[in-house]
C-alpha cells in the first residue's frame, strides 16, 4: 500500500512540473500552491534599444517595475547611440535581431539596410494590431494622432510603432519680446511683418535677426513662400523636389536680403552652438523652434542670464504668401519593431509591453525612478539622488512612447501664464498647417542610394547664393543639371510607382 501511494505521490509531481514548464507566457504557468489558482508565467523578452551614457546595470527596481507591470522578463541590450546603427545592421544581417528592436527613422521613414529587413521578412507586420478597431486594446498607442500614424504607414503597412511621438505641427517662431516693446513695434502676424520687424531690430555685431547655422534652420519661412514642404506631388503621382522649383527661389532672395542687411550672421554656417543656443546667448532676435522650447523654465533662465531684462515672446504661426510658416512633424524621433522569429502568439503582449511604456506611469517612474530610492519628496518637489544617476535610469526613457500632446514634462513646472499663451499657440497651430511629407514612407532605391550624392553641393550653393557668392543664373544652372540627372529622374520614376501603389 505504501509502495503504491509513493508511485501516485510521484505521478502527482511529476505531472505538476510538466504543467509548469509547459512554455513561457502560457497560461498553464505556475500552479500556486495556496490558492489552486494557474499562475501564468514572464514571457522572456529580448529588447535592443539605444543609450547615452551608462545605461543600468541590470536587476534595478525600475527594470523591475517595468517586469512585474507587463507580466514579463527582459533582458535589456543597451547599444551606445554613436555605433548603433552599425549594431543593428549586424544584428539584421546575422539574423540575431532581439524581440524588439529599436529602428532610427530617417528620410524616408526606413533606411536601405531596414527596408531590405521588410522585404525579407525580418520584422512582423503589425498593421492588423494598430489600425481600425485593434489598436483601441492599446489605448496609449490609440492616443496618438491620426497623422502619426499615418505617417508609420511604409509600403501600406505598419511596421515600427513611434517613440518619441510629437505633435502633427510642433515648430513656430520665438521672438525676443522685450525688444519689439523697446522699440515700439507690434507683435508680426505675417512673414512680411515678421522680416520688417527682424530688419528692423538687427544691430549687428550685437544683434543679429535670425538664429541659423543653415539654411534649413529657418526652413519653416520656405515652407510658407512656396507653399511646399519637401516634395510635393499631383493626383497622378508626379513628385517634384521643392528647393528645385523656380519659387524657392523666393525664399533664397529673401535670406539675401537679411544677410545683406545684418540680419544674419555673416559666417551663420560655422557658427558655434545649436540655433536655440545661439539665441539663448542674447544676441539674436528670434528663432524658429519646437514650439514649447521657450516655455521651459530653464531655457527662460539662460536666456535671461545672458541678457538680464530678457522676454520671449512664441509667435502665432506666421501667415505667409502660400502657406504658414511651420512644418508637419513625421510624428516620431525612432520606431519599435517585432523580429519575426517572435511567435505571432506573442505579439499581443509585447504590445502591451510597448503600449505600458506609453503611458505617464511609465514615463514619471523613468524620469525620477522610485520614490525612497531613486528620490525624495520635500515639499512636493521632487529631487533625485545619485542611486537614480548610478542605476542608469534616464536610459529607460530614450524607449518612452507617451503622447502628451501640448502638455510636455518638461514644461510640468512652466509659470502659468507663460504655459496659457503657448497652449494657445499650439491650439492655433494645429488649424494652420496643410503641408504634408509625401515621400516620407515611400521607398526609392535610387533616393536612398544616391540623393547624398546628388544633393552633395546643394546646401554649399543655397549659402553662397545667400551671401550673394551665387547668381541667380549660376543657381538656374545648378539646379538644371540637377533635374536633368538620370538619378533625379529615376528617383521620380520611383516615387511615383510607388505612390500609385501605396499613397493615398
Amino acid at each position: 500500500m505504501i509502495k503504491v501511494l509513493s508511485v501516485i505521490l510521484l505521478f502527482s509531481f511529476l505531472t505538476v512540473s510538466c504543467t509548469a514548464s509547459s512554455g513561457e507566457g502560457e497560461e498553464a504557468g505556475n500552479s500556486d500552491a495556496a490558492s489552486g489558482k494557474q499562475v501564468k508565467k514572464p514571457l522572456q523578452v529580448t529588447w535592443m534599444n539605444a543609450a547615452w551614457g551608462t545605461p543600468p546595470p541590470g536587476g534595478d527596481a525600475v527594470g523591475r517595475e517595468i517586469e512585474e507591470e507587463t507580466g514579463t522578463e527582459i533582458t535589456w541590450q543597451w547599444v551606445p547611440w554613436n555605433g548603433y546603427k552599425d549594431r543593428l545592421n549586424v544584428a539584421i544581417n546575422t539574423g540575431t535581431l532581439a524581440d524588439i528592436v529599436q529602428v532610427p527613422t530617417s528620410t524616408p521613414i526606413y533606411e536601405t539596410t531596414t527596408h531590405e529587413a521588410i522585404q525579407a521578412g525580418s520584422f512582423h507586420d503589425l498593421t492588423s494590431y494598430l489600425s481600425g478597431d485593434a489598436l483601441k486594446q492599446y489605448p496609449h498607442l490609440a492616443a496618438y494622432p491620426k497623422e502619426i500614424w499615418s505617417n508609420m504607414e511604409y509600403n501600406g503597412k505598419i511596421w515600427g510603432i513611434p517613440r518619441h511621438p510629437n505633435p502633427p505641427v510642433f515648430v513656430t517662431v520665438h521672438i525676443r519680446k522685450d525688444l519689439l516693446d523697446k522699440a515700439g513695434l507690434p507683435v508680426p502676424q505675417t512673414w512680411e511683418e515678421f522680416t520688417d520687424v527682424v530688419m528692423k531690430l538687427s544691430h549687428p555685431p550685437g544683434m543679429y535677426g535670425l538664429a541659423m547655422k543653415s539654411t534649413s534652420s529657418v526652413d519653416i519661412f520656405a515652407n510658407a513662400i512656396t507653399g511646399i514642404q519637401n516634395w510635393q506631388v499631383d493626383e497622378k503621382g508626379n513628385f517634384s523636389y521643392r528647393d528645385f522649383l523656380p519659387v524657392y527661389k523666393e525664399y533664397l532672395r529673401w535670406m539675401r536680403k537679411l544677410y545683406a542687411a545684418g540680419a544674419i550672421h555673416p559666417e551663420f554656417p560655422v557658427v558655434e552652438g545649436s540655433e536655440t543656443d545661439l539665441f539663448k546667448q542674447g544676441h539674436y532676435v528670434a528663432v524658429a523652434a519646437n514650439t514649447h522650447m521657450f516655455t521651459i523654465p530653464d531655457w527662460i533662465d539662460k536666456l535671461q542670464k545672458n541678457a538680464p531684462g530678457a522676454d520671449v515672446l512664441t509667435l502665432k504661426v506666421l501667415k505667409g504668401p502660400r502657406g504658414y510658416a511651420t512644418s508637419a512633424a513625421t510624428g516620431s524621433w525612432t520606431n519599435l519593431m517585432i523580429s519575426s522569429k517572435v511567435p505571432e502568439e506573442h505579439i499581443p503582449q509585447l504590445l502591451k509591453l510597448i503600449d505600458y511604456t506609453s503611458s505617464k506611469d511609465y514615463q514619471k517612474l523613468v524620469l525620477y525612478g522610485i520614490e525612497g530610492i531613486h528620490h525624495k519628496v520635500k515639499d512636493g518637489e521632487i529631487i533625485k539622488n545619485d542611486k537614480y544617476r548610478s542605476d542608469g535610469i534616464e536610459a529607460y526613457t530614450w524607449n518612452d512612447g507617451t503622447y502628451s500632446g501640448h502638455n510636455n514634462y518638461l514644461l510640468w513646472d512652466a509659470d502659468p501664464d507663460r504655459f496659457k499663451w503657448y497652449k494657445e499657440v499650439f491650439d492655433d497651430s494645429q488649424l494652420k498647417s496643410s503641408y504634408d511629407n509625401p515621400a516620407f514612407n515611400l521607398y526609392s532605391p535610387t533616393l536612398s542610394a544616391k540623393w547624398g550624392d546628388l544633393t552633395r553641393e546643394l546646401e554649399d550653393n543655397k549659402v553662397r547664393f545667400t551671401m550673394g557668392e551665387l547668381t541667380e543664373e549660376e543657381w538656374d544652372r545648378y539646379v538644371a543639371k540637377l533635374t536633368a540627372s538620370e538619378d533625379y529622374k529615376k528617383t521620380l520614376q520611383e516615387l511615383k510607382a510607388a505612390y500609385n501603389k501605396y499613397g493615398e
